[in-house]
Protein backbone atom coordinates (compact mmCIF):
# COMPACT_ATOMS: atom_id res chain seq x y z
CA UNK A 1 0.00 0.00 0.00
CA UNK A 2 1.61 3.16 -1.21
CA UNK A 3 1.27 6.00 1.00
CA UNK A 4 -0.09 9.75 -0.96
CA UNK A 5 2.34 12.60 -0.11
CA UNK A 6 0.77 14.75 2.10
CA UNK A 7 -0.63 18.11 0.63
CA UNK A 8 1.02 20.94 2.29
CA UNK A 9 -1.46 23.69 4.14
CA UNK A 10 -1.83 27.22 3.29
CA UNK A 11 0.59 28.63 5.91
CA UNK A 12 3.34 26.07 4.22
CA UNK A 13 2.26 27.14 0.76
CA UNK A 14 2.75 30.66 2.08
CA UNK A 15 6.34 30.47 3.90
CA UNK A 16 7.92 28.51 1.19
CA UNK A 17 6.52 31.44 -1.28
CA UNK A 18 8.50 33.89 1.18
CA UNK A 19 11.29 32.04 1.16
CA UNK A 20 11.59 31.27 -2.43
CA UNK A 21 10.97 35.19 -3.09
CA UNK A 22 13.95 35.89 -0.46
CA UNK A 23 16.57 33.30 -1.88
CA UNK A 24 15.21 34.57 -5.74
CA UNK A 25 14.81 38.50 -5.51
CA UNK A 26 16.49 39.23 -2.06
CA UNK A 27 13.66 40.30 -0.96
CA UNK A 28 14.23 40.48 3.21
CA UNK A 29 11.33 38.07 4.57
CA UNK A 30 9.85 40.57 7.52
CA UNK A 31 8.50 42.62 3.91
CA UNK A 32 6.91 39.80 2.62
CA UNK A 33 3.47 39.96 4.47
CA UNK A 34 0.25 38.64 3.69
CA UNK A 35 -0.75 42.18 2.45
CA UNK A 36 1.93 43.24 0.46
CA UNK A 37 1.68 43.84 -2.92
CA UNK A 38 4.34 42.40 -5.51
CA UNK A 39 4.78 45.86 -7.21
CA UNK A 40 4.76 47.95 -4.30
CA UNK A 41 6.01 46.46 -0.62
CA UNK A 42 8.04 43.49 -2.43
CA UNK A 43 9.07 45.35 -5.84
CA UNK A 44 10.08 42.31 -7.56
CA UNK A 45 11.82 42.72 -10.96
CA UNK A 46 10.10 40.50 -13.65
CA UNK A 47 13.48 38.52 -14.44
CA UNK A 48 13.01 37.35 -10.82
CA UNK A 49 9.58 37.09 -10.88
CA UNK A 50 9.72 34.64 -13.88
CA UNK A 51 12.50 33.09 -11.70
CA UNK A 52 9.94 32.43 -8.86
CA UNK A 53 7.29 31.02 -11.15
CA UNK A 54 9.38 28.55 -12.54
CA UNK A 55 10.73 27.42 -9.12
CA UNK A 56 6.64 27.16 -7.71
CA UNK A 57 6.05 25.00 -10.92
CA UNK A 58 8.87 22.86 -10.06
CA UNK A 59 8.40 22.90 -6.19
CA UNK A 60 5.01 21.91 -6.71
CA UNK A 61 4.47 19.86 -10.17
CA UNK A 62 1.85 22.55 -10.95
CA UNK A 63 1.40 24.96 -13.97
CA UNK A 64 0.44 28.74 -12.77
CA UNK A 65 -0.76 31.65 -14.79
CA UNK A 66 1.73 34.39 -14.71
CA UNK A 67 -0.74 36.86 -15.71
CA UNK A 68 -2.77 35.78 -13.64
CA UNK A 69 -0.54 36.15 -11.01
CA UNK A 70 0.80 39.74 -11.93
CA UNK A 71 -2.98 40.26 -11.79
CA UNK A 72 -3.40 38.92 -8.38
CA UNK A 73 -0.32 41.16 -7.13
CA UNK A 74 -0.88 40.88 -3.41
CA UNK A 75 1.39 38.00 -1.48
CA UNK A 76 -1.85 36.28 -0.11
CA UNK A 77 -4.15 35.99 -2.89
CA UNK A 78 -0.43 34.78 -4.58
CA UNK A 79 -0.54 32.18 -2.00
CA UNK A 80 -4.49 31.43 -2.24
CA UNK A 81 -3.93 30.71 -5.49
CA UNK A 82 -0.84 28.43 -5.51
CA UNK A 83 -2.11 26.76 -2.59
CA UNK A 84 -5.61 26.39 -4.99
CA UNK A 85 -3.58 24.78 -8.08
CA UNK A 86 -1.77 22.23 -5.93
CA UNK A 87 -5.34 20.92 -3.97
CA UNK A 88 -7.56 20.70 -6.95
CA UNK A 89 -5.88 22.18 -10.28
CA UNK A 90 -8.04 25.22 -10.48
CA UNK A 91 -5.73 27.74 -8.45
CA UNK A 92 -8.84 28.18 -6.04
CA UNK A 93 -9.14 31.16 -8.17
CA UNK A 94 -11.87 30.59 -10.90
CA UNK A 95 -14.55 28.63 -8.68
CA UNK A 96 -15.79 31.22 -5.95
CA UNK A 97 -16.82 29.84 -2.61
CA UNK A 98 -20.89 30.17 -2.13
Amino acid sequence: MELEQATPTRQAVRKRLAILMHEIAGVPLEQITETASVDNEIQMESVAFTELQVAIEEEYQIEIDPILILELNGFGAIADYVHGRIINGNGGHEQQPG
